[in-house]
């Protein structure tokens, strides 16, 4: 048995009010927009620590204002093609949030850009996220570590406060660590998240991952901080915990909802597939990885459409061809 069943696209055919349940579906992709990458066109500059040394600070702006120069016409395109859901790169600033730089950064020389592209964002109706790498545990033991996730997370909180970003430009982690165990390491989440910026707390929202932590895991430490949580339809394929009906999965995500409505941000979801020819019985390893596309939208997603407008990042190697293959594909 595959894991992505193409039959679920004849199945949607037979729901009734299909058109307007995808009325409420915004989706959009990350970082890299394929076609505009082949033209040079990119925003993720970046270099080697020693180079930074080497060529010192100025270089490192230099990259970004590379990058910044780039966003504009990522902003446009998305606009033509009616994606109006972008998750900006975390490498937009190179090494804004390293210790050897992140003291001395000289946010200011980007302040009036930042507020333009913000500007721009609206104009042509994007909605803007961040996700940091996964180095950003905030249930880490490790004091290090929590204090370079804190930096980080609260960098791309004061990007998108001055860009004038709304409610609805979150910044998505995962749970992380749980090498002392699950309830140890989400204690410490919850005490190390009051350490954030304000921002940074009104900004966070919490992922389910494939690896350690479930919708389930997530949900009482978001119920307690009032955090969101992205479902991942993928990662909750391969780390299901004890939601393995379709039933389960919709009741779940209607409590996942509740926290989105009640800190009124429209909730974000996240999509991928594993490669074709996967199966339950591989690897987690090979289960995990991404596909080129996405070919059906999970029917749980689509019963979630008739009561609420949700944002869908595809996680897709594709990028925004795979956005565009969904659209095709589902008349959107």
């Amino acid at each position: 048995m595959t894991l992505n069943n193409l039959d679920n696209l004849d199945n949607l055919g037979k729901l009734d009010n299909l058109d307007n349940r995808l009325n409420n579906l915004n989706m959009g992709y990350c970082c890299i927009n394929t076609d505009l990458r082949a033209l040079g066109i990119f925003t993720s500059r970046t270099c080697r620590l020693d180079t930074v040394r080497q060529r010192g600070i100025e270089y490192i702006y230099e990259l970004a204002e590379q990058n910044i120069n780039d966003l504009p016409a990522i902003f446009r395109w998305n606009y033509r093609n009616k994606i109006y859901l972008y998750r900006m790169s975390s490498e937009m600033f190179p090494f804004a949030s390293h210790p050897d730089f992140y003291k001395i950064y000289d946010w200011e020389r980007f302040r009036l850009r930042l507020q333009n592209l913000g500007e721009l964002a609206k104009h042509y109706n994007q909605t803007i996220t961040f996700h940091p790498g996964q180095y950003n545990q905030l249930t880490s033991s490790r004091e290090s570590v929590v204090e370079k996730s804190i930096i980080d997370i609260d960098i791309h909180a004061k990007i998108l406060d001055t860009m004038n970003c709304g409610n609805d430009s979150v910044i998505v982690i995962h749970g992380g660590s749980k090498a002392d165990g699950k309830q140890v390491c989400l204690d410490r989440l919850c005490k190390n998240f009051l350490e954030l910026s304000e921002s940074s707390r009104k900004r966070l929202v919490l992922e389910n991952c494939e690896m350690a932590y479930s919708i389930q895991d997530l949900l009482p430490v978001s119920r307690k901080l009032q955090v969101p949580i992205v479902l991942d339809y993928h990662h909750h394929n391969i780390n299901p915990g004890s939601i393995t009906t379709e039933s389960d999965l919709i009741n779940i995500t209607n409590e996942v909802l509740d926290i989105w409505k009640s800190r009124d941000i429209t909730p974000l979801f996240h999509l991928s597939e594993s490669r074709p020819g996967i199966t339950l019985s591989d690897s987690i390893t090979a289960r995990r990885a991404h596909s080129d596309y996405v070919q059906t939208l999970p029917l749980a997603l689509i019963q979630t459409l008739e009561i609420s407008k949700i944002n869908l990042d595809i996680e897709a190697k594709m990028k925004e061809q795979a956005v565009l293959l969904i659209f095709k594909n589902y008349k959107i």
